[in-house]
């Protein structure tokens, strides 16, 4: 028993020990190509400090506790790398000496054009998720990769698990992981983290790691990498960013969009390093609407991207489509949800289809976009109905107020620039008028919402409607609902609409009722993951 006693108390005392040395005062290390040949002047991170490497493409700088990953800004010129699929520039810290990066060089050098596809809330919570992930999601994306002119890369907008309340389902996050490989992709899909992506509950930071968020995003950051990095592609600089704070242990739906002082800090090193003259994309989850005047460094992040020529910023979060133009110049696209209303349908909260925006990128700018329905045609862009059409299911009804020569039309990617034209009878009649947004959805139903899409979320599949579900998750505002009085209530209608590089998309079909059998919920699959 003394012998048993006296192990025990050497094992502490060695772990102890071991605990207790002190790790290397500094981060350093050389970025070459996979030939060997050393790369200056690229930008090397922790998240805290940023530092560009010398001639002989060697970096160093000292070593802080709160640090998680050494990462590598992707330089323009050279291939993003993978392991096992997805984008790996990164590398852990920890115990060693160096931490050295290679990259493969571009065979052509930076790339003058490129497809950006940006996909917000993937937000798998059940295994049924996941299969419609699995088998219509990310095959559509590699699908329309393939039409794509160019290499293409994609870039999530957070919310890619479903966590929810004190319910953890972070154990899907490697499982996501392998369904956004390249292969399955066809493209790079870099990540970034959302509100749901984070640890439920948590009672206690880590050593080194002093605020609620940095402790909460490990498990994330275990399976992706680092939740605030950037790299390069042509002449484009793409910045991803955690911005969920949240406000207190015990309560995970208390949160809201900022950014740390540590953060801001970055991103001024980070963008200090790119030249002026450069496209820069900034990618979060909760859009800066509603809040970039009212917290300082949502604010001095603005203004940053303000300063600039060329900037942008892309979100997800709402589960609806919306393009948003600041007074300080900047732009922002919220993107519509790749899970659409939380995979009970095939369309988002706003009416959309479940899908995924597409960039087209020339140089430094974004020559043509396009929302993408998931397996439906790219022109699929509005959907047209009567006004005083009928929608809904066993749990509610709605019908329309807006009268029976009115027409209804969602053209859920209009931004400025865009133009419409209303044809009766083959005869050019008008144009349509945009609906003000409005919140409101109790009778008479009259307001600015997609009500054939209320109808299927709420009267026939019954969330909003039922116990458990919240109601304006399925009845949310639309930025992008237009109205148009007939002048012949009797005439054949065609609506058609250009975007801003002047694609031409048409509509002549009155979508009805009838047409909720496209929608089809949880449907079943044959093949099911290995870990059910």
């Amino acid at each position: 028993m003394k012998k048993i006693f006296s192990l025990i108390a050497g094992l502490a005392a060695c772990a102890a020990l071991f605990a207790a040395k002190p790790l290397p005062p500094e981060v350093k290390g050389h970025v070459t190509t996979t030939s060997g040949k050393p790369l200056a002047g690229v930008v090397v991170s922790d998240g805290f400090t940023v530092v560009t490497t010398d001639a002989d493409g060697y970096y160093c700088f000292p070593r802080i506790p709160e640090a998680y990953y050494v990462f590598v800004s992707i330089p323009s010129d050279m291939q993003v790398p993978l392991r096992q699929g997805n984008p790996c520039f990164f590398k852990k810290l920890e115990d060693r000496p160096a931490y050295d990066f290679c990259f493969e060089p571009l065979r052509k050098g930076p790339e003058k054009e490129f497809n950006l596809f940006l996909v917000a809330d993937p937000q798998c919570q059940w295994v049924w998720h996941v299969n419609r992930l699995r088998h219509e999601a990310i095959p559509d994306m590699k699908a329309y990769a393939r039409k794509c002119k160019g290499p293409s890369y994609a870039m999530t907008l957070g919310d890619i698990a479903y966590s929810e309340g004190h319910r953890n389902t972070n154990y899907l996050l490697p499982v996501i992981r392998e369904e956004f490989d390249a292969s399955k992709t066809g493209m790079p899909v870099f990540q970034t983290i959302g509100n749901h992506d984070f640890e439920y509950p948590l009672t206690a930071v880590e050593p080194g790691s002093p605020t609620i968020s940095m402790r909460r995003n490990r498990n994330f950051e275990d399976v992706f990498g680092p939740a605030n990095y950037s790299f390069n592609r042509g002449d484009v600089h793409i910045v991803s960013m955690l911005n969920v704070c949240f406000e207190t242990f015990g309560a995970p739906g208390k949160y809201h969009g900022d950014f740390s002082d540590a953060q801001v800090s970055w991103l001024e090193q980070d963008l200090a390093a790119v030249p002026a003259d450069k496209l820069v994309i900034l990618c979060v989850h909760i859009p800066f609407e509603g809040i970039y005047k009212k917290f300082a460094n949502v604010g001095k992040v603005m203004d940053m991207l303000a300063a600039r020529s060329h900037s942008y910023i892309v979100s997800g979060h709402t589960h609806t489509i919306n393009h948003l133009h600041y007074p300080t110049g900047v732009s922002e696209f919220v993107a519509g949800a790749m899970s659409g209303c939380w995979w009970w349908s095939k369309n988002c909260a706003d009416g959309a289809p479940n899908g995924y925006a597409v960039w087209k990128i020339k140089g430094n700018e974004i020559v043509s976009d396009i929302y993408k329905g998931q397996n439906f045609k790219d022109d699929f862009q509005m959907r047209m109905y009567r006004g005083d059409a009928k929608f809904g299911g066993e749990f509610e009804q709605f019908k329309l107020a807006h009268g029976a020569g009115s027409i209804l039309v969602n053209v859920w990617n209009w931004d400025e620039g865009w133009r419409s034209e209303v044809y009766e009878n083959g005869k050019l009649a008008g144009s349509l008028e945009a609906l003000p947004v409005s919140g409101e959805f109790e009778a008479p139903f009259n307001g600015s919402k997609d009500w054939w899409a209320i109808g299927y979320n709420v009267g026939v599949v019954g969330r909003g409607h039922a116990p458990g579900s919240t109601r304006n998750n399925y009845c949310s505002k639309n930025y992008h609902m237009f109205k148009y009085t007939l002048k012949d209530p009797s005439a054949k209608v065609k609506v058609v609409v250009y975007d801003k590089s002047g694609r031409k998309f048409s509509c002549s079909k009155f979508t009805t009722a009838d047409d909720y059998a496209t929608l089809a919920a949880r449907p079943q699959y044959d093949l099911l993951p290995g870990w059910e």
